[in-house]
C-alpha cells in the first residue's frame, strides 16, 4: 500500500499574533492527517514558556473528520508555562542543570528553552516565569540523511529537523528533534549529546495534552496500557474518579468545572524496550497510540475537564561526551462509534 506523502506549507505571520493560528507554523498535511507545526521563535512564537522545549510543538491534529489535541485553555499567554498544546516535552521538570548551584541572580540551562535567572526563590517550579538570559538559538530546515540522525523514518515522509546547543556553569549539550508525519503516523525522534565537562543528569517526558474535538474529560475518555497500571501518590479527583481495571483506566464521571486529578502509575516493566499506551475516545472512535522506543522511569496522568495528560517520563544520564536518542510515534486509527 503506497504512503500518504505529507505536503509542508510554512506561514510566516508579520502582524501581532492574536489567535493560534496566527502565530508562525507550519501545515503538515497527507491523505490521512492535518496538523499546523508552530516555529522556536524565542520572540514571536506560539510558546515562550521556560518550562516547555520550544521545538516540536504542534496544535490539533485533523484526523477522520475530527480533531484531537488542539488549544485546551480559554485565553494563551505565550509566556505562560503551561499555555501549550500536544504533544510537549520538558527537561528538568524538579531540577534543571546547574539550578541547585547557582546563587540568586546568577544562571542555570533549561534544555530546549536557554540560560535562565535563578531568583531568590531556592526550590525550583517548573510554573515560575523565569527571566530567560540567553534563549536557545534554533536551526530549523528539512532533513539532510548524510548529516542528521533521524531515527526509523518511514520512506516518503516528510518532516522538520531543529537543532541547538548552549553552554554555562560547565553545562553544555547539543540537541536535535525531528517532528516526521507518514500515513496515520506522527513520528518524534530525539539526540541529544552533552558537549560539557559536567555531567548531565535529568529526565525528559512528553505531557500529552489529549482532547477530541472539545468534549470535557470524563466516560467518554479511556486509557490502555501494555501493563497493569496501579496507581500511587493520589491527587485531586483521582481516587473518586477513575477505575483501573486490568490494563485500563477508565473515568466514572465527568470531571468538574475546577478540579483535577492527578498519579503516578507503577505496574511497568522498567526493561520493557517499548513500552505504549492508547487514548481512546468513544463517541468519535478515535483511537491514538503512543509507543516508545525507551525504557520507562515514571509514569504519570494528570487532568482537568477539558485535558487528560499520560505522561511518560525518560531517565537521562550522560557523562561528558555521551549521547542518547529517542524516539516516540504516534499512530491515529479510527473505529466506528458504538451504537
Amino acid at each position: 500500500m503506497p504512503r500518504a506523502i505529507a505536503a509542508i506549507v510554512l506561514l510566516v505571520v508579520t502582524g501581532p499574533p492574536a489567535r493560534a493560528e496566527d502565530f508562525p507554523h507550519a501545515v503538515i498535511k497527507n491523505e490521512k492527517l492535518t496538523f499546523t507545526l508552530y516555529d522556536a521563535d524565542a520572540s514571536k512564537g506560539f510558546y515562550r514558556g521556560t518550562r516547555f522545549d520550544h521545538a516540536g510543538v504542534f496544535g490539533s491534529v485533523e484526523f477522520a473528520g475530527h480533531k484531537v489535541f488542539g488549544p485546551w485553555k480559554g485565553t494563551h499567554d505565550p509566556a505562560n508555562h503551561d499555555d501549550i498544546v500536544g504533544p510537549c516535552e520538558e527537561f528538568g521538570i524538579d531540577t534543571p542543570l546547574g539550578y541547585d548551584a547557582a546563587k540568586a541572580g546568577g544562571t542555570f540551562l533549561k534544555i530546549g528553552v536557554g540560560e535562565l535567572e535563578k531568583p531568590k526563590e531556592a526550590k525550583y517550579s517548573f510554573a515560575h516565569k523565569y527571566k530567560i538570559v540567553a534563549p536557545v538559538v534554533w536551526e530549523r530546515r528539512p532533513i539532510d540523511p548524510e548529516a542528521d540522525f533521524v531515527g526509523e523514518i518511514p520512506r516518503g515522509a516528510r518532516d522538520q529537523i531543529w537543532r541547538t546547543g548552549q553552554k554555562a556553569n560547565g553545562y553544555a549539550y547539543s540537541y536535535s528533534k525531528v517532528v516526521y508525519a507518514a500515513g496515520a503516523t506522527i513520528g518524534l525522534t530525539h539526540r541529544l549529546k552533552n558537549t560539557g565537562e559536567k555531567r548531565i543528569v535529568t529526565d525528559c517526558y512528553n505531557h500529552n495534552f489529549f482532547n477530541v474535538d472539545g468534549d470535557p474529560v470524563g466516560p467518554n475518555y479511556s486509557l490502555v496500557f501494555s501493563f497493569e497500571p496501579k496507581a500511587k501518590d493520589l491527587k485531586g479527583k483521582f481516587g473518586d474518579l477513575v477505575e483501573l481495571k486490568g490494563n485500563e483506566f477508565r473515568f466514572k464521571d465527568t470531571l468538574p468545572n475546577g478540579a483535577d486529578l492527578m498519579a503516578t502509575l507503577t505496574g511497568f516493566d522498567a526493561k520493557e524496550k517499548k513500552p505504549w499506551f492508547e487514548m481512546r475516545h468513544a463517541p468519535s472512535g478515535v483511537r491514538v497510540k503512543v509507543e516508545c522506543d525507551y525504557p520507562l522511569a515514571k509514569f504519570n496522568v494528570w487532568g482537568i475537564k477539558p485535558t487528560i495528560c499520560p505522561e511518560p517520563y525518560l531517565a537521562i544520564d550522560l557523562k561528558p561526551g555521551e549521547e542518547v536518542k529517542w524516539s516516540v510515534t504516534y499512530t491515529f486509527t479510527h473505529d466506528l462509534p458504538k451504537k
